[in-house]
Parts: C-alpha cells; structure tokens; sequence
C-alpha cells in the first residue's frame, strides 16, 4: 500500500546492502517501484557517516532517471541483527528532509532486543522515542509495525502504519478496505494487547530465550572458525561469512560457488538464505536463524559443519 501511495511505477525505493529478501517483491509487484540498493564498502552503514554513501545512491540512481521517493530503514536490521543508534537516525532524517524523500521506519523487531556479552551492542531506539520534528518534516515519515516477529503471529497478519501525513493516511485507508484483517483475527491480536500482566512476562521470556540462543549460537560458530556480526542483539539472526568455504572449482566468480555452496547445504537438509538472495555486497554471507529449540538448532548447526568440511 505505501509504495501504491508514495511512488509511481519506475520511481526508486532506498535499501541497505544487504536487506531482508522480501522487500523489493513487496514493493515492486503491485506497486512497480524499483529497488535502488545502497552499498557502503568499508563505512559503518549505521554511524552517521553513511549518509554520504546514501547520497551517493541518490545521484547516481536519479541520474540515470530512476526518481527516489522512498527509504526504507530497517531498525533493528534484518538481516545483520543490529540496531541503529540515535545520531544515525537523526543524519538519516535529515538526508531525507533536504531531498523530500520518504523514510519508512520498519520496527517489526523492536520488542526482539536483548542483552549480548558484547561492548559494541547499540541499544535500540525507535524513530518515535524523541522528538523527530526537528530534523525532519512530519509528513515524510512514516512508521510500520507488525505482530509477526515480536509475538510469533504471522499468522494473523496483523501490521501497523503510524503517520502524521493526512493525505497518505486518506489514501491508504481506502486502499486498506481490501486488507482488513478477519475478526477472529483481531480478538486474538486485542486480547494479547490488553493483557499487560501477560505481555510483559511474554516478552520477557521471548528476549530472554532470544539471549540464550545468541549465546549458544555465537558459542557454536567461535568453535567452529564462522566469523559472524559483532554486536548482535536483535532479531532471530546472525549475519555470518562463510566466503572461506567457497571454492575455486565450483564456478568462475564467487557468486557462483556461493550457490553451489547453498546446494551443497540442502543436500545436507540444512537451509540458510544466501547473502546473493539479500542483497549482500560480497558473496558468501548468509543469514544464519538461531531462535529454534536448542535440539533442533544443534542438530541444524551440525548439519551445516559437515557441509563445511565437505567442502
């Protein structure tokens, strides 16, 4: 609905190198809007020195005809598991307002933050946590949420979208009327909600297993040799590099050895989405899930060790 709202057909969406797979279909099968990937070589992309990289993007796609309309801020990101910090969000609003180009701040992980035994971990914070105004203008942002993550609902496809820009709340609420949620839906999604004792010791639970699985995953993979993302804490993943696995032999460039690699990995009943599928600027990164029952991810990691060996 945003990029039906926000973009004509042709006109460009921002996305960090890597992003979660589903994004350029979400807004490019009905809305035709392009993705316009933003790669960021050796700067940190979530200190403020990335804006520099995101006007690069900007020039570059507009010059060629591509108009950017939109950016798409994954906060915490999937899939590197980080979160961005406050200085950082306030550059980005700030690139957006000068060139009346949306943010989308997609939080669907924010109740997914948990404690890790690293010093480099951001805390998370929400666009809405302060005061936004003064760094960029209301209508151009625009906050998303869902209970698929955070509450294990996926089920019920049940989404937020928080603006203060009338026109676009008109627009997509006449857009919505073909994408209300079932009423049996939303007595489930009400009762969650508005039980506060629950919620919270639900929640807390959930970062605390989510803790717990970092752990044994970070465990597993510094016994293994698998470098893997420092300051992790947020979301069901590690982004890891597996690149010292790929070989010579399985392809001319490294994009085709890493899927040869990933078939390797199935062959072995082992699935990891390859950094090709998301948008990574290397080849051999993949998004590495640890929020199973611990048998289960033991028995995956496993499975994903003998194929490395193998190869």
């Amino acid at each position: 609905m945003l990029g039906i709202v926000l973009g004509d057909p042709g006109d460009g969406i921002m996305l960090s190198m890597p992003s979660y797979i589903a994004f350029p279909m979400d807004f490019g099968l009905l809305a035709k809007m392009k993705a316009v990937f933003v790669p960021f070589h050796d700067t940190d992309q979530f200190s403020p020195l990335v804006v520099s990289k995101y006007e690069e993007a900007r020039r570059k796609a507009e010059d060629s005809g591509t108009r950017i309309r939109v950016l798409l801020l994954c906060n915490p990101h999937n899939p590197l598991g980080l979160c961005y910090t406050k200085d950082t969000l306030i550059a980005l609003m700030e690139f957006c307002n000068e060139h009346k180009i949306h943010i989308i701040a997609d939080e669907i992980y924010a109740m997914s933050v948990y404690e890790v035994p690293e010093s480099t971990a951001v805390p998370f914070t929400s666009v809405l946590s302060f005061d936004y105004t003064q760094y960029i203008n209301p209508n151009y942002l625009h906050f998303v949420y869902g209970m698929s993550k955070d509450f294990a609902c996926g089920g019920l496809r049940m989404g937020v979208l928080w603006s203060q820009n009338k026109d676009l709340v008109r627009a997509t609420s006449c857009i919505n009327q073909f994408h209300w949620s079932g009423q049996i839906d939303e007595r489930v999604a009400v009762t969650i909600l508005e039980d506060s004792d629950w919620l919270d010791t639900f929640l807390k639970t959930s970062q605390q297993r989510l803790a717990a699985g970092n752990k044994l995953a970070r465990q597993l993979m510094d016994e293994a040799g698998i470098k893997y993302s420092a300051g992790s804490n947020a979301g069901f993943f590690f982004w890891i590099d597996l690149s010292s696995w790929l070989r010579e032999q399985d392809g001319k460039d490294g994009w085709e050895r890493e899927e040869k690699l990933l078939g390797r990995m199935l062959g072995n009943k082992v699935f990891l989405t390859n950094g090709k599928a998301q948008a990574s600027e290397k080849p051999g990164f993949f998004r590495l899930v640890f929020s199973h029952e611990e048998v289960v991810f033991r028995e995956g990691f496993k499975r994903l060790v003998r194929t490395l060996k193998e190869a």
